[in-house]
Parts: C-alpha cells; structure tokens; sequence
C-alpha cells in the first residue's frame, strides 16, 4: 500500500473544503489499497461506515435482482464515493486489477474536529449526535434487514386524503374548488390549515374562516405540501409507553429540523421554504418504521444499544423505501437517504439535502448530550448554501435571532 498525493485526496468531493497543509496531513492517515480482478470490495448488506473511492480501474455494482452497474475510473475529475448508503444495496466488485481509497466517517470527523479545535470551541455547545455501530451483529439488526430484503415488512401507505391530493396534483388542471373538497373529507386537516393560513407566517391582513381563502392565501403548491406535513405528523403515534417517549423525542428532533430548514431556506434564497419544511419533517422517516417494528416484535428487543444500533444502520434505507412507496420526488429520497452524511459533496450546487443537513447542525446547537461533530465550516454543505455566517459568533447571532420563528414553526407542527 502507498500514500496519496495531495492532488489526489483534492480530488476527492468529500474533501472539497480543506486546504492544501490539511490534506497533506490527512495523507499520512490514509493508504492506497489494491485489488485484483473478481474481487469483492463490499458486500451488500454490509454496515461498515468505509466511503471508497476508485483510483483506477473499473467496478460493477450489483443489486439484488442481478441489475448491473459498471463504474470507470476517471483519471482527471472528481471522484465520488461508491455505494456509500449503509447498509449497501449492492455488492461491488473489481473487473481488472484495481486501485482505491477507503475513509471511514470516523477518521474524517475526527481529523476535522483536530484541524479546526479552537474554533469549534467558539460556538458554544455546538453538539450533534452520534451513535457509534456495535462491534458484533444483533439480532433485530439482522433479522429486520431480512425482513427489509424479503419484502416482509409492511411499511406505512400514504394516508387517504394524501394519496387523493397527489393524485390531483398529477393532472394537467386542477384548481382550489377540487382541491378544497378533497381536503374537506378530513375536518382535522382542514382545521389545521385554517390555523397555519391564519398564522404569523403568513401575515395575513383579515382572518380568514374558508377553507377556499386559506387555499387562496397560501397558494396550491404550499397547500399541498401542508397536507402532507400534517399527516406525516399524525405517524409519530405508538401504544408502547417505551416507544411512546423515543417516538415523542423523534418528532421533537423532526419539528425542530424542519422549523430551522424553512428559516434556512429563506435565509438562503436557494429553496422553497415549504418544501425545505416537509424535507426537514421527513428527514428521519424511516426510524418511524424501525421503532414501529420494535414494538410489533418485542422480542428482539432487549436493550436500546441495540435498538439505537439498528437505527444507525438502517434508518437511511428505510427512509428511502418510504419515501419511494409514496411517490416522492428524488430531491426528497435523497434527503432521506443522506442527511446524516457530514461531508457528503455530490455536486457544486446546494441541493436540498445539503439544507437539511446544515439545519441539523443548527437545530443541535445548545443539546449538552450530543457527541461532538466536526466544525460546521468544514462541511461541503455549508460553503454551498452561501450562508453569511463566516464566525462562530454569527452562527451563534443567527440562532438567537432565528427563535422567534423557529418557535412559531413548532408550534404550528404541534405536539404529540
């Protein structure tokens, strides 16, 4: 095995935001691997938290209905990362002798909480959770990615109401006078968005009493993504008072996530803030169904290392099924898939998972029980949003100025 250069760790899109004396650093750390034609690199299924990079040569990853997928080595421009989402859905394999490099997340936190320690200190309990992977497999683990990769476990329809707006929205026409009569079929939606119309965020002149002036004030498209906002909401239910309170701290999280991707949104100008909203709600979806699971099956749940294991593992797949089964749009399924990914950098543009992403920097901030993360500056998605905060000491500003909104977001969302 040999080191590399530091033009080639450049290359590297998850390494985008460090300079040239902390690559040279991070390339005493790391070593080019090789491996020989027929190969296995990963396996699918596998839970290891390794990013690779092809060098040189080429791969196939394969999925499990055999579907092929061949990736080339591209010797001048950037290289992204190979079948990253854990656990994989592929296996990968070598088709010639070939060359990579393989970073654990680990390693890149760490080495960007060592380059920038001072200035992580500045921002006062700048904390994110982390949930280090167990050594050995657990049970409910393996026995729930079975049950995934089987297609035995039932994950959640798109309530009614839900499923007959998107259907509505698919037509070449629809106008308010249909869309108020779908919406009307369920007096509890209705209520809500007579509420969120007559909000503080959006401002209205007069208060209204139709569910017609709401449509009208807050437009269709909002409306729409308002409709789903509530009954996703309406998801983080549980009958078990042990999964009662971790799905109370779930939607907690969500809430906040969502109320900080709006205002990011409009701080950025970059995003439709009520789409941002829905994709900060939606982010962890998928331990919805990790912790509906528990409660089905009680005997595979022993302790919440494991269970916080599972949810590690298998949150990111989950959420992506999810989000698939219900037509959602890529833009969506890739937040789903990869808002827990720091240095994730798939193109040059801001996407909105990169929104999400930095929105959940913010919406940690303050929690003292929260492992800390490398400094926010240091992550690919904070240089593309573009955001005006180049000190801690404005992140900090922003945070505190932020709250009144935040607050009112949250409120509107609600309790469960």
């Amino acid at each position: 095995m040999s080191l590399p250069t530091v033009n080639t760790l450049r290359r590297l899109r998850t390494l985008s935001q460090f300079n040239d004396s902390q690559l040279e650093s991070l390339a005493t750390e790391v070593s080019i691997h090789s491996a020989g034609k027929k190969q296995r690199l990963i396996e699918r299924g596998c839970t290891d938290q390794y990013s690779f990079y092809l060098l040189s040569g080429s791969v196939a990853t394969i999925a499990k209905d055999n579907s092929r997928k061949v990736i080339e080595s591209n010797p001048e421009g950037d290289i992204s990362p190979i079948a990253h989402i854990r656990p994989s859905m592929y296996d990968v394999d070598a088709l010639e002798d070939i060359e990579y490099l393989k970073i654990s997340a680990a390693q890149l936190t760490d080495f960007a909480q060592h380059l920038d320690h001072d200035s992580e200190n500045e921002i006062e309990n700048m904390d994110v959770v982390t949930i280090e992977q167990t050594e050995e497999e657990n049970q409910l683990t393996i026995q729930l990615f079975q049950d995934i990769t089987s297609d035995n476990i039932s994950l959640q329809s798109l309530p009614d109401v839900a499923q007959r707006i998107q259907q509505a929205f698919s037509q070449s026409h629809i106008n308010a006078e249909a869309i108020a009569r779908i919406i009307q079929s369920d007096p509890a939606i209705t209520a809500k968005l007579l509420m969120v119309a007559n909000s503080a965020l959006y401002k209205g002149r007069a208060q209204i009493d139709t569910l017609q002036q709401a449509i009208v004030r807050i437009g269709l498209e909002a409306m729409r993504k308002q409709v789903i906002i509530y009954v996703v909401r309406e998801l983080f239910k549980a009958t078990s008072a042990d999964i009662k309170s971790k799905m109370q701290r779930l939607w907690q999280h969500s809430r906040r996530v969502a109320a900080f991707s709006r205002v990011l949104a409009k701080q950025s100008g970059l995003f439709d803030p009520e789409q941002a909203q829905l994709a900060g709600l939606i982010h962890d979806l998928g331990e919805i169904a990790i912790l509906q699971y528990v409660q089905d099956h009680p005997e595979l749940y022993d302790d919440d290392e494991k269970l916080m294991s599972a949810i590690h593992n298998l949150r990111p797949q989950i959420t992506s099924m999810l989000l698939s089964k219900w037509n959602f749009t890529d833009e969506l399924i890739t937040v789903g898939e990869e808002s827990e990914v720091w240095f994730r950098n798939p193109q040059n543009e801001a996407d909105l998972c990169d929104l999400i992403l930095i929105a959940q920097y913010h919406s940690f901030i303050g929690s003292a029980e929260m492992s800390k993360l490398p400094p926010v500056f240091k992550l690919p998605a904070f240089a593309k949003l573009g955001l005006k905060m180049e000190e801690p000491a404005q992140i900090m500003d922003f945070v505190k100025e932020s709250k009144a909104e935040v607050e009112i977001i949250e409120k509107l969302l609600g309790t469960i």
